[in-house]
């Protein structure tokens, strides 16, 4: 525990009813019992109404809430004040505080404690920064199981098996005299396997963490005046796009967000494709083409009536595609494939379909329940540990020696311990803990 009591608004800036400020540390009962005229009884867990005041002014009416450690968020004597919503009042609050020896918090200092102090994992800590900042229902429900410590569970069942065939291991090495046989057999490999499959499925919720977290980078594509733009207002469910007759309306990226099927998505509505001497329509169609590669989903847009053509753009290989017929109400031309998608943006007709397609194709044919997924971090160690699995599974089919095995299962435990926090660089955590809001 540290010696520094800290302070913060833990509540957004600005008016409103209520502001919750919380100071954690030591001297977070001290500080507040100098703002009233009668020492505070302080009971955990209880509500206590007082009037704030300092050097002879009225600060405020508030109420105050006491936790002692280590039974709070942070694992350290804490105390929230409540007050009126006004931004002048929390400042001369704040302000008050800091005189009487408080510190200002720094961005995801509250947090940083609570991981410091054993109430919450490195992964928890991960989940509730997620958590914060989940833009749909779905990507909830995964950092809710990140926060909840399902992924901690995943990994402490996976270190356990790892550390019971090492410990074996070692024993053979270090008590050779004694007669202890190495075990390195089938049954060996297959509980190594079982560690393998176990990593393995987390890091094939990577992709998917990926886009709860950060949105599916959409690109909308096609030819001029097929209704790229009127697709990305039936998405969004609102007139951003403007919309016009003329080919080559749109000319440059136009970005928008949606959520389809709690699934968030950046959408790029991309300049027509066609061939031009117009500069302006030659840098839009630059601009489509540099975006591709990085998108992890393509809605290629075709006109349902007119004849079918190939793509202008490259595609690349690597990217799901899903081929978007348009105006399917003025009829289909026979020359469109099978497996274009029938809509009406105009009408909306046809949505539904096209959003049980978006969502098979960016959870990859997988669970439709948001299972537990991880972030780059996570994904990034594990895939080492996966290495080290996959040598050590090598050492032992190749019959290359206890001592090899031995290492390459201690990588695969030195990994694990990372994702969880115990061998953490401390820049990392620096990183992590400054992502969350002041008062977090």
């Amino acid at each position: 525990m540290t010696d520094e009591t800290i302070i913060a608004l833990s509540t957004p800036p600005g008016v409103g009813a209520i502001a919750v400020i919380r100071l954690s540390g030591p001297a977070s009962r001290g500080i507040v019992d100098a703002l009233v005229d009668n020492r505070i009884d302080w009971q955990p867990q209880r509500a206590i109404y007082r009037q704030l005041a300092h050097r002879g002014v009225m600060l405020d009416d508030v109420v105050l809430t006491f936790w002692r450690a280590p039974h709070s968020f942070t694992g350290e004597d804490t105390v929230e004040i409540s007050c009126h919503g006004n931004p002048r009042i929390v400042e001369t609050i704040v302000r008050a505080a800091l005189e009487l020896g408080a510190r200002a918090a720094r961005p995801g200092e509250f947090t940083q404690r609570a991981y410091l102090n054993d109430r919450l994992s490195l992964t928890q800590a991960e989940g509730l920064l997620n958590l914060l900042y989940a833009p749909t229902e779905r990507a909830l429900v995964s950092a809710r199981a990140m926060k909840e410590g399902r992924l901690g569970e995943a990994l402490e069942s996976a270190r356990a098996e790892l550390v019971d065939l090492l410990s074996h291991l070692e024993a053979s090495l270090d008590f050779a005299e004694e007669g202890i046989e190495p075990r390195l057999g089938p049954e060996f490999a297959q509980r190594l396997a079982g560690v393998q499959l176990q990593i393995g499925e987390l890091l094939r919720s990577a992709p998917l963490g990926r886009v709860l977290q950060e949105g599916a980078l959409t690109a909308i594509v096609g030819a001029p005046n097929v209704g790229k733009s009127s697709l990305l207002n039936a998405l969004l469910r609102e007139d951003r796009a403007i919309v016009a007759p003329t080919p080559g309306t749109t000319r440059d990226l136009v970005e928008a967000t949606c959520s389809v099927r709690g699934l968030p998505l950046r959408l790029f509505d991309t300049a027509g494709q066609r061939e031009s001497s117009d500069p302006v329509e030659q840098e839009g169609a630059r601009r489509a083409r540099e975006l591709l590669p990085k998108a992890q989903l393509i809605l290629r847009v075709v006109a349902a009536p007119e004849l079918f053509a190939p793509p202008v753009l490259d595609i690349p290989d690597d990217i799901p595609v899903l081929l978007v017929a348009n105006k399917s109400d003025l009829g289909r031309d026979a020359s469109i494939p099978d497996e274009a998608i029938p809509i009406c943006a105009l009408t909306g007709a046809g949505l539904d379909a096209l959003e049980e397609k978006i969502e098979a194709a960016l959870l990859g044919g997988g669970e439709r329940e948001t299972p537990l997924t991880i972030n780059a971090r996570q994904d990034a160690t594990l895939q080492r540990a996966a290495d080290a699995l996959d040598r050590a599974q090598n050492a032992v089919r190749e019959n290359l020696g206890l001592e090899l095995t031995s290492i390459e299962l201690r990588d695969a435990l030195h990994e694990l311990a990372e994702v969880i926090g115990e061998t953490t660089n401390e820049d990392i955590l620096t990183r992590l803990f400054q992502n969350f809001c002041i008062g977090k």
